[in-house]
């Protein structure tokens, strides 16, 4: 049976032109490329090479040997390499969400039945994930409404509601829950990386300033320390708890709740299908 190693010493034999230099370039000795090479004839039943006294070299049959020799190693490689792309693809797991919550939750719950997998997440704009899905930059994304893609799968994945987290001596903290127009105008801290969640306050606050903290830590002590009001949403209070010294004022805008749905190719392979619907 002919084997992977004795073709790759006859195409480097037909790369470097004699049994010495291919030998060396092997790092083998040349007596073992000759012993190779005569196998391959035993293998093959009839002559590869024109011999003479101080000389070897491809006959036709061997030049044709080279031309096959050279196609199984290029398709060995590709076999391996998809085999190994295969591999990472069930190991490793790309996820891109619209806000940082229901990341977190999904990734909770992947990390528990898949101990196995690396996960790397990033939060995108919803034009973004859509993309990134389509090219294959995330394997699975989270959006904030149901996409009309058709060759997707898509699973509904729970809500989340957004708060004002007022001091207690504020105006409004007496409330049963108002409305995001009656702060506008008002100071507010607001955390950076929350995804889509900037553009509501943005949208139903026009005339507010709003403090925006890149350090999670450093707005959680502003917010306990400070008088200007903040946000929180229900899923953070569940995951992390409520902020202290804060009354929470659920939010009557219809944006304020949010529906979100988990989205993968119908072209995904079983594991990541099974990850959204198991």
């Amino acid at each position: 049976m002919i084997e992977l190693l004795q073709l790759k010493q006859l195409v480097a034999f037909a790369e470097y032109g004699t049994l010495s230099k291919a030998a060396e370039m092997l790092h083998i000795s040349q007596p073992t490329l000759t012993r190779t090479m005569q196998k391959l004839e035993n293998e093959f039943d009839i002559l590869l090479f024109h011999r003479t006294k101080n000389k070897m070299e491809l006959n036709e049959n061997g030049k044709l040997a080279v031309i096959y020799a050279n196609k199984i190693l290029d398709q060995t490689k590709d076999m391996i390499n998809l085999i190994r792309a295969n591999d990472r693809t069930n190991h490793t797991l790309s996820v891109g969400s619209c806000a940082p919550m229901p990341m977190i939750t999904l990734i909770q719950e992947i990390t528990q039945r898949r101990p196995d997998i690396t996960i790397s997440t990033e939060l995108k704009e919803n034009e973004m994930l859509l993309k990134g899905l389509n090219n294959g930059t995330y394997q699975i994304i989270i959006l904030p409404y149901k996409p009309e893609q058709k060759d997707i799968y898509i699973k509904e994945y729970g809500t989340e509601k957004l708060f004002f987290a007022l001091p207690f001596d504020h105006s409004l903290a007496k409330k049963e829950a108002v409305f995001m127009e009656e702060l506008d105008g008002e100071n507010m801290l607001l955390y950076f990386d929350i995804g889509f969640w900037r553009e509501i306050p943005a949208k139903k606050m026009p005339h507010s300033r709003f403090l925006v903290q890149n350090d999670e830590f450093a707005l959680k002590e502003l917010v306990e320390l400070s008088i200007l009001p903040s946000f929180v949403t229900d899923v953070a209070i569940r995951l992390q708890g409520a902020p202290n010294n804060r009354k929470i004022i659920p939010i009557l805008d219809e944006e304020a709740t949010v529906n979100y749905y988990v989205v993968c190719l119908k072209t995904s392979n079983n594991t990541i299908q099974q990850l959204i619907y198991n």
